[in-house]
Order: structure tokens, then sequence, then C-alpha cells
């Protein structure tokens, strides 16, 4: 039997994995592939001004408009760099690594009962948890509900959002999780290095300034939680699952105004400084219910059997 974390290094191992391949890869997938796809969404953005009639002397300040409203249009900007990660990524392992992208998955076809599990019960804990809430505080939370504005969201929503939570997760959890368990064989401290970038490449968004430790905390947290999902099923779907069902939540459901992805949500919600403890509190108790719940077994036993 194959030591800990090492099924889901295994699949890296099929392939050509020198340290500068990996470096290379990085560069592509994070740096390359992402400018591509920024470029094409502020083409996508001039187009969009310039068929609603602005003049080309008003268009970079419309473009700064359009970035900072939630608007169907603003939402399909901001999810055009992840097209590029996706290519970058195929084209890497293609390429760089002489290995098919499916490996980033798992060996075998796509379990969809490990994806849908995750998926549905993620969403239920936190659907649960924001009703409760609504139900102690229910001025917190603004009806922003529009059939006009909601509607069309939900469909450009639907594909897009799985196609940036794929993104993510096949760069995160596939390929920088492959090869650093190349290095790495402890679980624990391989979900925990892996999370890292994760956390890093979050910094960046505007619900940063709720607080930046606990909400570097928060990213981290979620980082770890999926890289753990990923090593200990040996595959990406509950992961994807995870992520997706957060994410469909957080964009068609109830939306903070400081969200990275503004959009018409059905409840919008003001997030202060102070609130940024509170959600990383909330957070762990989800995901201490939510592992316990997904790997039929008690926190306590849960963590005493893997540590």
């Amino acid at each position: 039997m194959l030591p800990p974390s090492a099924r889901w290094q295994a699949i890296a191992l099929a392939g050509q994995n020198a340290w500068w391949r990996y470096l290379l890869g990085v560069v592509i997938c994070a740096g390359l592939a992402p400018i591509l796809g920024s470029i094409a969404a502020i083409l996508f953005a001039i187009a969009w001004l310039t068929l609603q009639g602005r003049s080309l002397s008003n268009i970079w300040q419309g473009e700064g408009e359009m970035f900072a409203e939630a608007s169907i249009a603003n939402f399909i900007a901001l999810n055009l760099p992840f097209i590029g990660v996706l290519c970058g990524l195929v084209l890497t392992l293609r390429f760089l690594h002489r290995r098919p992208w499916r490996g980033l998955v798992g060996i075998g076809p796509l379990r969809w009962q490990l994806f849908f599990s995750a998926f549905g019960l993620w969403l239920a804990i936190i659907a649960g948890v924001s009703a409760l809430s609504y139900g102690a505080a229910p001025d917190e939370f603004e009806l922003t509900f529009r059939w006009g504005q909601w509607l069309p969201l939900a469909l450009v929503a639907l594909p897009l959002t799985f196609l940036q939570v794929a993104a993510e997760e096949l760069f995160f959890r596939g390929y920088l999780l492959q090869g650093l368990g190349l290095l790495i064989r402890s679980r624990m401290v391989l979900a925990a290095i892996a999370a890292l970038p994760f956390a890093l490449v979050h910094f960046a968004n505007p619900e940063m300034q709720r607080g930046l430790g606990w909400m570097a905390l928060y990213y981290f947290a979620f980082g770890w939680v999926a890289n753990w999902l990923t090593l200990k099923c040996d595959r990406l779907e509950p992961a994807l699952g995870f992520h997706l069902a957060n994410n469909y939540f957080g964009i068609l459901v109830v939306s903070s105004r400081d969200s990275v992805l503004p959009a018409p949500s059905i409840f919008t919600v003001d997030a202060d400084s102070g609130s940024a403890m509170v959600m990383v509190l909330i957070f762990l108790a989800e995901v201490t219910l939510f592992c316990s719940l997904f790997f039929c077994r008690l926190p306590w036993r849960y963590l005493r059997d893997q540590v």
C-alpha cells in the first residue's frame, strides 16, 4: 500500500516532473494565461460599452465603472481570465509534463457521487446557517431580488462559475497539490503548505478590508479543507463540489457588497470589519460539521484516526 499522499502524487509520477517544469508551469498558468484572459476581459468591456453607445473618450471611465458595479457584463468580464487558466493548464500538462490533464481529477472515470455529495451537503449547511442568521438578525439582509436581473445572472453564473471553480481547483488542488506531493509525504503538512498559495492569491480581494488577519485565516482554512478532501479521497470531485456550492450560494443567494464578484443576488449583506472574526469562527464550525457528516464519523474520531 502506498504511504499517505503517495496515491495522489502517483498520478504526477506518470509524467515529466523536473523542478523547472513545475516552475514554468506555474508561470504559464498563474501568470501568462490570466494576463491573456484579462486582455480578453478588457476587450469584452470595451465592446460592451461601445454597443451601449459610449464615445471613445469615455470608454476607459466607463470600463472602470463597469468593473465596480453588480452587473451581468461585469460578471462575465471578471470570469474570462479563468478560461485562460484552464487553457494554460491543458497546454502545460500536454507539452511540459507529457501527461493527460484528466489526471488532475483522479484515476479513472469521474465520480459524480462524490461531487454531488460534497456539493449538496455544503450547500445545505451554509443555507441552514444563513437561514438562522436571517432569523436572528433580519435587518442585516437586504432583499435585492429582481427577476429581470437575477434570471440572466443565473443563466450566466451557472456555467461561468463552474469554469472559475474548475480552474482554481485543477490548479491548486490538482496541479500544485500533486507537484508538492512529490516532496512532502505528510498529508497534514501537505494540505497546509498547499493552502498558502490559495490564500495569497485572494489577498487582493476587497473582502480583505474586513480584517486582513482573519480573512487570510479564512482563505487558508478554506484551502486546507479543500486540500484535505482531495488527499483523503484521492480525487478532486469532493473539493470541486464543496467549492462550487460555496460560490454558487455566494453569488446567487446571499452576496456581500464588498464581494470580488459583485452580483445582483437574492439577498445582499453589508460586511463591516468586525464581522471577519465571526465569519471565520462560523466557517470553522460549518466545516467541522461538514467533514464529520461527509466521512460519516464524529469529529473527534475523524481527527484521531487521521492524526
